[in-house]
């Protein structure tokens, strides 16, 4: 079994134990339902309409609970493909998640439908920038993590497709990114550096330099992605993909949406992603689509200062926050460790192994000159950072803890294979 098949089996017999003749249970519709007995098999209940008992598999509970945990978010309408009683379940995902736990809250898209949707409470953390690293992927694996940001950029190139042999090995999914943050920088590195070469006088040392830096730049510019590439790409590997991204162009909705589009019709619904450096009323249109995206991303923050970046993600909340789910992209900032963001991703772990930072709420601690005595090493950085925000997936009220504890590791270092 999995680990979300496990979480949904502890779920449902809970629910099992808990559950009492009578008990009411609350609709997605909003009606009333009623548990009338539960054996080993079966859940039976009465509608306020319903003169029979109606029974529903306790085994399509389970994999309705398993998919919610899974996904993190799902409406009415997919749980059709779990039981034609669809609203039934989701009162019982509402009952479970919501009455007992407080796990979940209910979100209700601004698209013309309205759609109710439940959306677990809570930060699921994506490690980005381990494509090339197996030997990172085994720590991830090791430490908790389960789900990475790859980025199609850099798997392109794979010739031999050997991250999908890693994945699958260790059990990780993949979010797919199309590497426009990457061609992005390229285009301004070369901006930058034709800048340089205008100012300086030809024929010289550092024009010539400059020259071949340029020359260097541009030949990385001569095999973009493509749209087409990048879907078949995407269909070719759905057994290992959680999801992908749209392939976006900063600071250009109209391509982003020609994309999107062009996805969508070949039966991909990619994350659509927005940037502050478009008009907001691209993020409405997004939010109010009737494809009802289950998730949008927010993208272009890096290229702003702290108290900007700050500043536009709790501006999003606020405003669109009760209604859509986001992927806030490159975020690894005391932001994430409040509960509202729905996911993120960030190559910030990394910093555990290279710098011996370790990512907190309080923010980026470098352990070494902080906590000298502690004598962590890179390695405990990195764990450190893997454990701490894959256990967002688990919300739970902020403490604060006085002493720093290392994680315990099974090894002191991990071979890269």
């Amino acid at each position: 079994m999995n680990y979300y098949t496990l979480k949904a089996l502890e779920h449902e017999r809970l629910f099992a134990r808990k559950a009492k003749y009578g008990m009411k249970l609350i609709t997605g519709m909003g009606n009333s339902n009623f548990i009338e007995k539960i054996t080993d098999r079966f859940v039976f209940f009465k509608t306020v309409k319903s003169k029979e008992v109606i029974r529903i598999p306790r085994e399509k509970i389970r994999k309705a609970i398993e998919y919610f945990l899974y996904r993190r978010t799902v409406t009415r309408k997919k749980l059709e493909s779990f039981h034609k009683f669809n609203s039934f379940l989701m009162g019982m995902l509402r009952m479970i998640f919501i009455q007992v736990s407080d796990f979940a809250w209910i979100k209700r898209s601004l698209g013309k439908n309205k759609i109710l949707r439940l959306v677990l409470k809570g930060t699921r953390f994506f490690v980005a920038g381990c494509e090339r690293s197996p030997g990172d992927l085994e720590m991830i694996h090791q430490h908790g993590g389960r789900f990475v940001l790859f980025s199609y950029w850099n798997l392109r190139t794979d010739i031999h497709e050997t991250w999908v042999y890693h994945v699958k090995r260790l059990g990780l999914k993949v979010l797919l990114d199309s590497g426009e943050y990457s061609m992005h920088r390229l285009r301004k590195r070369i901006e930058a550096v034709g800048n340089k070469i205008l100012k300086l006088q030809e024929g010289s040392g550092a024009w010539f330099k400059q020259i071949s830096d340029l020359q260097k730049l541009e030949s990385k510019s001569v095999d973009p992605v493509r749209i087409a590439d990048y879907a078949q790409f995407i269909l070719r590997h759905q057994d290992v993909l959680f999801d992908s991204f749209n392939l976006d162009r900063t600071g250009d909705p109209e391509e982003s949406m020609f994309n999107l589009n062009y996805l969508y019709e070949r039966g991909i619904k990619a994350i659509p992603i927005w940037h502050p450096q478009s008009p907001e009323s691209a993020l409405e249109a997004l939010i109010c689509d009737d494809r009802d995206f289950d998730v949008i991303a927010i993208g272009g923050l890096l290229s702003l200062k702290d108290e900007e970046r700050h500043n536009v993600v709790n501006s999003l909340m606020k405003k669109y926050g009760e209604h859509q789910c986001f992927h806030i992209l490159g975020c690894s900032s005391p932001l994430i460790f409040k509960g509202h963001i729905f996911q993120c991703d960030s190559t910030g772990p990394l910093m555990g192994r290279r710098y011996k930072t370790i990512i907190t709420e309080n923010g980026h601690i470098k352990m070494d000159e902080t906590y000298p005595e502690q004598k962590w090493t890179q390695e405990r950085c990195f764990a450190y950072n893997i454990q701490n925000l894959a256990g967002l997936e688990e919300f739970r009220p902020s403490v604060q803890m006085e002493l720093l504890i290392p994680p315990t590791l099974a090894v002191e270092a991990v071979s890269v294979f």
